[in-house]
């Protein structure tokens, strides 16, 4: 074990995996750690979609892999509000950028991806402070196998999760306590009414607003992923345990009955925390450090989701850190690099989610408001949700999405489509 490395990864999710893969892939000497013995399980939605995830499979050169262990993609998104009398939203076609599947496995897919191109890991080892020298980040500290090891480092990516502190010495990063959210999801077996391919929002109870709802879809065979997501204010303020949501749910709506009605809980439930934001922050980097992923805080605040985003992240580590490290320069503002790129990949869709938060899953009766509209929109059930949302906004409530919300529909939507032709090295 090497005691001086180029970068290290502190983290071997989705996140760290993808930035030590284009780190290894440009040349870069990086080594990954993590506290847990591999494969790991990961308390998630288990959902992986949008274009720019095949992208760093194909990269990766895991993408068959993942089509052949995938149980299903997406090709329908089921949304009800308090009046259980829900839209569908029926987009079909082409399946290849859309996947459903638990983290345990595409997790550790993502992590072998990054060492057959040459980055080092190190499981089971606890890292317990970034070294920090003169403002800038030189290493870490950490416990592996029962003793105090240190290892230096040019640069360090933290890629540790929401639950990250490692970079409050360097500035990284102030949450808003507003945005903290906890989601919890349990695997269950006979779940009536599950259709394959088709993932379930319910924002079924007024407290839980804004965006709190519980999900639902198939996984593989029968087999179905149930959780829920809610504020960490909305959960204080309601007094009840976040598992007695799920139980909740099963005994006092209609389609909660008809879901979990007959269904067997594998396992236990598990709960997590979400630090989301609004858009990607100004505070996830300093002297020799960045964060990334969920340690960053790249989560939306509508739906929770960041899977994609960590993959975002990583590659804008993993593409602008070589060239600074060749230069010998990581300060702060020689990685503001790395924040433009990533806030250029993750904006456009971060704000969308973020308007949505805050015009359309807000309150109870809006969310009505925008099922009833959904439905009456041309060519319905034929578009996705967030075509919908936009229409909502933009028709029922007059916002000027690119004046009020930063939004820009048409170059998104390139962006989208040009994601497979951005590069994997420099």
């Amino acid at each position: 074990m090497l005691n001086k490395r180029q970068v290290i990864v502190v983290g071997s999710g989705p996140a760290g995996a993808s930035a030590a893969f284009y780190l290894a892939t440009n040349g870069v000497d990086v080594l990954m750690v993590d506290k847990e013995t591999w494969p790991r399980d990961k308390v998630c939605g288990d959902s992986q979609a949008q274009n720019f995830v095949s992208k760093v499979y194909k990269d990766m050169g895991i993408y068959e892999e993942v089509q052949k262990v995938c149980g299903y993609g997406i090709r329908k998104a089921f949304y009800g509000g308090v009046k259980e009398d829900p839209a569908m939203f029926d987009f079909g076609g082409d399946l290849s950028n859309s996947f459903l599947l638990q983290r345990r496995i595409i997790d550790d897919m993502l992590r072998r991806g990054a060492m057959r191109v040459g980055a080092d890991f190190l499981e089971n080892f606890e890292v317990t402070e970034v070294i920090r020298e003169r403002g800038f980040a030189k290493g870490i500290r950490g416990i592996y196998g029962g003793k105090l090891v240190e290892l230096r480092a040019d640069a360090v990516i933290l890629a540790n999760g929401s639950h990250n502190n490692l970079g409050k010495p360097f500035g990284i990063m102030h949450l808003d306590p507003e945005l903290v959210y906890i989601a919890a999801r349990g695997y269950f077996r006979n779940v009536r009414g599950a259709e394959p391919g088709c993932f379930e929002e319910h924002l079924v109870f007024p407290e839980m607003y804004p965006s709190g709802y519980f999900w639902s879809f198939l996984l593989r065979d029968d087999i179905a992923n149930v959780g829920v997501f809610i504020s960490e204010k909305s959960l204080i303020k309601s007094n009840c345990r976040l598992e007695d949501y799920i139980t909740r749910w099963r005994d006092t709506t209609r389609i909660g009955g008809e879901r979990l009605g007959e269904s067997e809980l594998i396992g236990e439930i598990k709960g997590w925390r979400l630090t989301t934001s609004r858009e990607v922050r100004d505070d996830i980097y300093g002297n020799g450090i960045l964060a990334v992923g969920d340690a960053g805080g790249h989560i939306n605040c509508h739906s929770g989701g960041g899977f994609e985003f960590a993959l975002q992240s990583g590659y804008a580590a993993g593409m602008t850190l070589p060239d600074l490290l060749k230069k010998g320069d990581v300060s702060r503002e020689a990685l503001r690099a790395f924040y433009e790129l990533d806030a250029q990949l993750i904006n456009p869709f971060m704000k969308i989610n973020t308007a949505v938060h805050d015009k359309v899953s807000c309150d109870p009766e809006i969310y009505e408001r925008f099922i009833a509209f959904a439905k009456e929109m041309p060519d319905y059930p034929n578009f996705d949700q967030y075509t919908a949302y936009c229409m909502f906004m933009m028709v029922e409530q007059d916002v000027d999405l690119t004046e009020e919300c930063g939004i820009d529909l048409v170059a998104m939507n390139q962006q989208q489509a040009n994601y497979e032709q951005l590069p994997s090295k420099l």
